[in-house]
């Protein structure tokens, strides 16, 4: 029987390299995909730095690689991601995780912290100080290369990613049918226990909020997550209705 197809979508500050133990030990009977999104990790970008404009990049790749139907995994912004090409065309995926996701009302970041997410862009110690906090209970081995990975994000992207964050939003009733499994990290300070518990009810499911463990809880507790990640991947239908709401593809038509 042909292998499943798991893509996952790294947040802000991130690249594929958070996805490394999911990469060298996929679920069972599944290929796992983490792209670098555009501007991240030193790939190009142009264009304006929006959600939607990295859900249109995100559409592309899907269809350079042959993908189809793939289950979405997001986390942080990368869940953004995954809910906006989600909510554009749900029968186009077989289903969703969001990990720690951004809220369906996006994430606000106050006016007073955007001098700090510049001075982010020049000094490494202050990036390897914010990204350890993301660990609370563990950093993982290769944490080094998220740091390093981290300094390579485009100059656009430091206040850019916040502003996209602060002014992006999603309806949840345009993931009606499309099954879904909300994760967090009880400890996690960015998107807190009771955002992931809200997002989860607003998309009609419940939430695992994982105890001890911060924002990056794939990367703290990799065998945890796995688990939680194969047990909702076990139940998945091999086959979902295509049309599960109208696509929205056709509304944007221009791509950055």
């Amino acid at each position: 029987m042909p292998e499943r197809v798991l893509v996952a979508l790294h947040g802000n500050f991130a690249s594929a390299a958070w996805w490394a133990d999911l990469l060298a030990d996929p679920p069972t009977g599944w290929r796992v995909l983490a792209p670098d999104l555009p501007g991240f990790a030193g790939t190009p970008h142009t264009g304006e730095v929006s959600i939607p404009a990295y859900a249109d990049w995100l559409a592309d790749w899907l269809a350079r690689q042959g993908v189809t139907r793939p289950v979405l995994l997001g986390h942080s912004l990368g869940g953004a991601v995954a809910l906006e090409y989600a909510a554009r065309d749900p029968g186009a995926l077989s289903a969703l995780v969001l990990a720690a996701s951004a809220p369906l009302t996006g994430l606000v970041t106050p006016e007073e912290n955007y001098p700090v997410l510049e001075l982010l862009r020049g000094d490494p110690q202050l990036r390897e100080m914010s990204l350890g906090a993301l660990f609370p209970s563990r950093r993982p081995d290769n944490f080094p290369a998220l740091v390093e990975d981290a300094g390579r994000m485009a100059n656009t992207h430091y206040s850019g990613n916040a502003r996209a964050l602060a002014g992006w939003s999603v309806d949840p009733a345009r993931l009606r049918g499309l099954p879904v499994r909300v994760l967090g990290g009880a400890l996690d300070a960015l998107v807190t226990p009771e955002m992931v518990r809200a997002q989860a009810a607003a998309l009609g499911t419940g939430a695992t909020v994982l105890e001890g463990r911060g924002h990056g809880f794939p990367q703290e507790d990799p065998a945890a997550f796995r688990a939680l990640l194969e047990e909702f991947l076990a139940v998945l239908p091999r086959t979902v209705p295509r049309k599960v709401a109208e696509p929205l593809w056709a509304e944007r038509s221009e791509k950055p």
